[in-house]
This record gives structure tokens, sequence and C-alpha cells, in this order.
């Protein structure tokens, strides 16, 4: 879960790279398509063993919550905010996922795991507020896009657990990134049309090949690979690494300081992760 964090802080960077010529409907289906035909016909699953009944619509909820609406909201929201803000605000996920866990009566609530989350929040806070939240007030759509997206994952971090448990994580992708290749289409079908194909430079194509094979494939096999292993809610808290993952990547490729409040937050967010995996290990 720490690689895909990585990997989901790089998409902050690399993505609003690529947006600079793609328009955000178009890169978030370009995205989508090129995932569903590495999945589907490169890596395909041999021998797999038929769905369950039912196994058809959940694949397609997970499908709506996991890829459409999220792939849809996250890269139009990072378009009109910056990468920084989006990757605080994604922070929100574990909050949803637990509160979904809890309602749905998936997980039980532990002493260890509420605190763990809350010591995470308490680092993300720390890094708002010592980072600032300068200029998003102009962004407010974009973040409150970003807020829509963080809790359509979250729902599908829990909605979609009992079957990455049961079958394998490439079938599940898979089977998500093609059934979101064909409800995607009509929302992205007029971007498209409009794009202005020759004017994208290399350096565009090289961001969405990026995105493609390491935030996309990767991280999306590597987290429901995890859901067998873990509580979603403990999956969904490795998403308070990302603010500090995409600091310290800014500071690399953007040369931005890193200021010592950020290190005290990333601090308290590694330590909340652990906390809320110590829970779930101590309830086993």
């Amino acid at each position: 879960m720490a690689s895909v964090a990585v990997l989901f802080s790089l998409n902050y960077i690399i993505s609003k790279i690529g947006m600079h010529a793609f328009n955000p409907l178009t890169f978030a289906y370009l995205r989508i398509i090129g995932a569903t035909v590495i999945l589907n016909v490169v890596v395909r699953e041999r021998n797999a063993a038929p769905l369950a009944p039912g196994d058809g619509w959940r694949l397609t909820l997970f499908a709506i919550l996991g890829v459409v609406i999220n792939q849809s909201l996250f890269l139009a929201g990072l378009a009109l905010t910056s990468a920084h803000a989006a990757a605080i605000l994604i922070t929100a996920v574990p909050i949803f996922a637990l509160c979904a866990a809890l309602v749905l009566g998936r997980e039980r609530a532990t002493a260890m795991k509420i605190g763990g989350i809350v010591l995470a929040a308490a680092g993300a806070l720390t890094l708002v507020g010592g980072e600032g939240f300068a200029g998003t007030t102009k962004s407010l759509i974009g973040d409150l896009l970003i807020i829509g997206n963080s809790l359509s994952y979250a729902l599908y971090l829990v909605a979609s657990k009992p079957v990455m448990a049961r079958l394998s994580a490439r079938r599940v992708i898979a089977r998500m990134f093609a059934v979101s290749s064909v409800l995607m289409l009509p929302i992205a079908a007029w971007p498209m049309m409009h794009e202005q194909w020759r004017a994208i430079p290399s350096q565009a194509w090289l961001a969405l090949a990026f995105v493609i094979a390491g935030p996309t494939i990767a991280a999306y096999l590597m987290q429901a690979w995890a859901l067998k292993y873990a509580e979603s809610s403990v999956v969904a808290a490795y998403t308070y690494l990302q603010p500090v993952f995409a600091v310290i990547l800014a500071a690399v490729f953007l040369q931005e300081q890193i200021r010592p409040i950020a290190i005290l937050a990333g601090a308290m967010i590694v330590a909340g992760v652990y906390v809320s995996g110590r829970g779930v290990r101590t309830q086993a």
C-alpha cells in the first residue's frame, strides 16, 4: 500500500503535466481505454472460473464508483485546483471508508482503529496548516470535485472487499475497466471530438503512458490484492501518506522547499497508519 501511495502521489504531478495539453475528460478516457486494452488483452487472466450469480452487476457498480466517477471527478478537479490541495483533500477517503464500513456492518469500531485514523487525520490537518491552503478558494469547484472523488473511491473500497477476497484482483480490475470504457464513452465523446490532437506534444503522451502503467494498472492491482488481507478502512488509511509523498515529490521535481512542519505531519500520518494496522491485527 505504501507503493500504491507513491504511485498515486506521482499521479498528481504527471497528470497535471498531461492535462496542460489534454482536456481532463479526454485524458481520463484515454487512461481507462489504455488500461482496458492492457488488462484484457496483453495480461489477460487465462482459465478463469465463471462468475457467480450477481457478480456482473457488482463489478458494474465497482466500475461506476471506482473508475468512472472516481477518474472523472479526480482529473476534472485536479485540472481546476492545485496538485498540493488535491493531495490534501484526498485524505478524506479513509474517513468516508470507515464511516461506510461501520454503517454497513463490515467492520467493528475499535479504539486503536479510530485512534489511528484520528492521529493520521491530525497529521493531515497539520500539513494543511503548515503548508497553507492559499489559492484554493479560487478553485472551489475543483476542491468539491476532489471531495466527491474521495467519497466515490471510499465507497468502492468498502463495497468491493468481499468480492476481492473471492475473485482474483486481476480479473476484477480488468472487468471494471472494460465496463468503464463503455460507460465513460458518452461522457468523453464531446471533448474528444473537439480535442486538438495534432497540437498535443510528446511530453503529454509520455505523461499519459506513465499514468496508465503506474497509477492505474499497477496501483489498482496492488490495492485490490491488499483488500484480500486487510480491512478496507486500513487500506484507505494509506491515503494519508499521499500528501507527504506529494510534498517530497514536489521538492524533487519542482524544487519546492520541504519545511519542518511537513516532516512533523508526515511522522504523525505514518504513526496513524501503523496504529490502525495494529488495531486490526489485535482484533484478529
